[in-house]
């Protein structure tokens, strides 16, 4: 993703913050976003437990990101867009809150029956993640597929 020290930096979806700890450690700052107040929670405990300095946790409401227009330089989201429930609504939010070729790191679950994760039939396939980026002026810089997830890495264009 070629992270920046001097990245403001944000995982949406934070859940316990398995990523968003080894993220602080390569960027500025980094806002961990949850709708689960119980996550945050946990998260705060991590920062606490390991006096992490650069992480702020928020708690948002669905659809609705905590934070300024063109604050961040990397959003990062993680097997989180079949959660929104208004996923356009969401990708707006993301390329408000995104500075001017700031980018977005997604990675989520192939749309197949894996016998693991959330049901198949609310899968966001990544044929359709990308589609529906693009629709809001994103564009694709990498997309790569593993064993059981894809990942995306966009980019906002004005």
């Amino acid at each position: 993703m070629d992270l920046n020290h001097n990245y403001i930096a944000a995982d949406l979806g934070c859940g316990s913050g398995v990523f968003t700890i080894p993220l602080s450690k390569k960027v500025k700052r980094v806002y961990a976003i949850d709708v689960e107040p119980k996550m945050i929670e946990i998260v705060d405990q991590k920062i606490i437990k390991n006096k992490i300095i650069n992480i702020a946790t928020m708690l948002s409401l669905d659809n609705k990101i905590p934070l300024a227009n063109d604050f961040l330089d990397l959003l990062l989201t993680i097997n989180t867009l079949h959660e929104f429930n208004d996923l356009n609504r969401t990708l707006s939010e993301i390329y408000r809150i995104l500075k001017p070729n700031g980018k977005v790191a997604v990675v989520d679950f192939k749309k197949k029956n894996e016998g693991f994760g959330p049901p198949q039939n609310i899968r966001i396939s990544s044929h359709k993640a990308r589609k529906l980026f693009i629709e809001k002026k994103f564009e694709v810089l990498k997309m790569k597929y593993f064993r059981f997830d894809y990942f995306l890495l966009l980019k906002k264009y004005i």
